[in-house]
Order: C-alpha cells, then sequence, then structure tokens
C-alpha cells in the first residue's frame, strides 16, 4: 500500500471524526413538587442559545422521556417526576432553574430538584443554577476508517 493512499485514509478518518462531532443522548430527570407550574429550567449552550428547558408545564427539547406521579406523604399530595433525554452535541451546557413563588422545589418534607448528564441542582429560594458537560462520541465510521489506517500504515513491504 503506497503512502498516498495511507495519508488518504488517515485524512478520510480524521475530516469524519471532525465533520461528525454527533449529538449524545443525555439523560435527565426532574423531581417537582406539587405546584409544577411554579418551576421553570433552561438549558443553555456554551454560546448562549437556549437548546432545553421547561416553561408553563411543557417542556422542550425531549427526544425521550416518561412522566409519572408519586406519592411521597399520608396527605396523598403528588409529586411529578420527570425523566427522559436530551440529545445534545458535545460541550459545556448551564441549566438556569426557577421557582415563581420563591419557596423552592418543596412540599411537606419532600425537595424536587433537577439533574441533567452530570449535574444537578435544587431551588432552595427563588432560583438556582448548575452547568455539566456532554463529551461527544466520535462515529462508528469514522473509527473504522482511523483503524483502517492504521492497519495499512502497520503493514511493510517484503
Amino acid at each position: 500500500m503506497n503512502n498516498r493512499f495511507m495519508l488518504t485514509a488517515a485524512g478520510a478518518a480524521a475530516t469524519c471524526v471532525a465533520g461528525t462531532a454527533s449529538a449524545t443522548l443525555v439523560d435527565f430527570m426532574h423531581g417537582m413538587d406539587r405546584w409544577g407550574g411554579e418551576h421553570s429550567f433552561a438549558v443553555f449552550s456554551s454560546g448562549g442559545t437556549q437548546v432545553a428547558g421547561l416553561a408553563g408545564g411543557s417542556y422542550s427539547g425531549v427526544v425521550s422521556g416518561t412522566f409519572g406521579y408519586s406519592t411521597f406523604s399520608a396527605t396523598t399530595s403528588h409529586y411529578a417526576n420527570v425523566w427522559g433525554q436530551y440529545d445534545l452535541a458535545s460541550g459545556t451546557y448551564n441549566v438556569q432553574m426557577a421557582d415563581s413563588y420563591g419557596d423552592g422545589w418543596s412540599w411537606n418534607s419532600y425537595t424536587g430538584g433537577l439533574a441533567i448528564g452530570s449535574g444537578s441542582g435544587t431551588v432552595t429560594g427563588s432560583s438556582a443554577s448548575f452547568s455539566f458537560t456532554v463529551a461527544g462520541v466520535p462515529a462508528p465510521g469514522a473509527l473504522a476508517l482511523l483503524g483502517l489506517a492504521g492497519l495499512a500504515g502497520s503493514r511493510r513491504r517484503k
């Protein structure tokens, strides 16, 4: 195999890795108190663009998820727990959380919160924030091309 082909394969692989910094599914869990309409949060990219969130009881940016109620006290007060996934590109994100009533995400002895990827937060007053990072995974095709380039480069001519 000549050097020109090896360089072409390596260049194509590098282009695929750089060009397909594909998004990653990131898990989230949102635990609300009884008055879920008080809650809001927004997920911002490092460039300041809002990419996901919750406002008025409606989630944006969710690619898959479930919603359920659980009872946490003898008073039969219900608390919403929402699980799902966001499809986010690699990078660092900032989350801004708010409770419009100002009592935090609490009801009786239950305190809700928000966890996205590696970050989490709980509103104890009227607002809170946290950051998290998403690490991208190269596309399988790009990894295959890198492997082929490595095999081609290690082969000796006789």
